[in-house]
């Protein structure tokens, strides 16, 4: 082999030292950068030179940088990720209604509602007194009006849901097409067959918060691009992309779904999918389901109140008037329920007695307190209406406590994940300082190599002197 040969294979030894240096320098600086996964460079042998002698290695070749990652530990963080996102907006949902009763309280609706039971009980002490009668309006007021926050908070928290769906919708539509133009730029940089780690990388970065959103999945192409669906429909094809949009279901306009695409031919909205995971897949649940099932529920109460209520309050009289109901009879739900205008007006318009014309009677008064015990019709079962609640508030409190649980548990899980995907494409700071000292090691070689081959051709000008 000629000096010229030797001294090229030396100039490959030290170009591959330097670029190692450098991909270890970029791994290094980026330890703590999120999304980054460590790089390694690609190097082969040259082609050996071919001579009547044998056959010759003329050095190292570099093929590019490429990531250290494992696509199956991605799909398997995005799907954890997914469920655990799903179950803490689940969960998210749970608390916020456990919050708004807020029970056990001594200002709850169960104490609202043993004080208006016992104001019933002191008015049948006293079945003439204005005094006891104002006391009776006072409370029925106070429940009224507790199940009318109530039943507005969780409303309003169910309206605050469909705004964070909204915006969802907009931060995916804004990464399907980032994904879909990185695409675009990584098939160009890798068409001479080198890879774009970096690229990669913000893609992935991409991918994975759409996983977390709304449940998407990666399927990688050959020509390096990555095509992403979500509820088994494509929503990153290539270069291509589609939006997704929150609508009313088509079968019924009080619950949300999320449509995937434009309008139909007709202009009007498509048909809506239900197999999405993520953020998204618990916020469709908790608008439709969660908020609407507990706010059915205390209305199930409000219902029972107003209908038990009126139904003793109107077999009495006011004098020798009939009485009229005390709660009004067109307002029975949790965010309507309200006093009877008849008894806002005028507290002596509240019966007491079941006798025309007996103002000292007190049997409706008495009646009224024993419904405190009485066992009615309440949410499709049979108790008193303060039981009735009282089942209200353990159902969320046991369905709060799941939903904490589950959350807790694919977190856990979610992370678990990560850290394991992290063993794989994470930076050890160790790892490189070691890689380091090697790189270093081996370019102070190769520079030492074409020392050598500098002092044998001075030997031999030398000796042709």
């Amino acid at each position: 082999m000629s000096f010229g040969g030797l001294l090229s294979i030396a100039r490959s030894g030290l170009a591959a030292s330097q670029a190692h240096i450098a991909v270890t320098s970029q791994n290094v600086t980026n330890a703590q950068t999120p999304g980054f996964s460590r790089q390694r460079l690609q190097v082969t042998q040259s082609d050996p030179l071919r001579v009547p002698q044998g056959n010759f290695g003329t050095g190292v070749s570099m093929r590019g940088t490429m990531r250290v990652r494992d696509e199956v530990m991605d799909d398997g963080y995005r799907h954890d990720s997914q469920y655990a996102a799903r179950n803490e907006e689940h969960r998210n949902a749970m608390t916020a209604i456990e919050n708004v009763l807020g029970e056990p309280s001594e200002s709850g609706l169960a104490t609202s509602l043993e004080l208006f039971w016992n104001s019933w009980s002191d008015l049948s002490v006293n079945p003439e007194s204005g005094a006891a009668r104002g006391v009776v309006r006072q409370r029925g007021a106070q429940v009224a009006t507790q199940l009318n926050t109530f039943g507005n908070q969780i409303v309003d928290a169910q309206t605050a849901t469909r705004t964070r769906m909204l915006e969802t919708a907009d931060r995916v539509n804004a990464l399907a097409g980032q994904v879909a133009a990185i695409n675009a730029r990584i098939v160009a940089a890798e068409a001479g067959g080198k890879e774009a780690p970096d690229m990669r990388d913000l893609r992935d970065a991409h991918i994975d918060e759409l996983a977390s959103l709304v449940g998407a999945t990666a399927y990688p192409q050959a020509n390096g691009s990555v095509n992403v669906n979500i509820g088994g429909d494509s929503l990153v094809d290539g270069a291509n992309f589609k939006t997704v949009r929150v609508q009313s279901e088509i079968s019924d306009p009080t619950r949300l779904g999320i449509a995937l695409g434009g309008l139909s031919a007709t202009g009007g909205p498509t048909e809506t999918m239900y197999q999405l995971g993520g953020q998204m897949a618990g916020f469709v649940t908790s608008y439709n389901d969660t908020y609407p099932d507990a706010l059915t529920r205390l209305d199930g109460i409000a219902a029972a109140l107003v209908t038990e209520t009126n139904a003793v309050h109107g077999t009495g009289f006011v004098g020798s008037t009939p009485a009229n109901d005390f709660f009004s009879a067109a307002h029975t739900t949790a965010r309507t329920i309200r006093l009877d205008a008849a008894i806002v007006a005028n507290v002596n318009n509240i019966a007491a007695s079941g006798i025309s014309g007996e103002a000292g009677d007190n049997t409706i008064a008495l009646a009224l307190s024993q419904l405190r015990d009485t066992k009615v019709s309440v949410n499709g079962g049979t108790a008193s209406i303060s039981e009735g609640y009282r089942t209200v508030v353990a159902h969320i409190a046991t369905a709060t406590n799941a939903a904490n649980g589950t959350a807790t548990a694919a977190r856990t899980l979610a992370t678990q994940s990560n850290t394991r995907r992290e063993s794989i494409k994470g930076v050890s700071i160790d790892e490189e300082m070691v890689n380091l000292m090697k790189y270093q090691q081996s370019y102070a070689a190769a520079a030492r190599l074409i020392s050598v081959v500098d002092e044998m051709s001075q030997t031999l000008i030398n000796m042709a002197r």
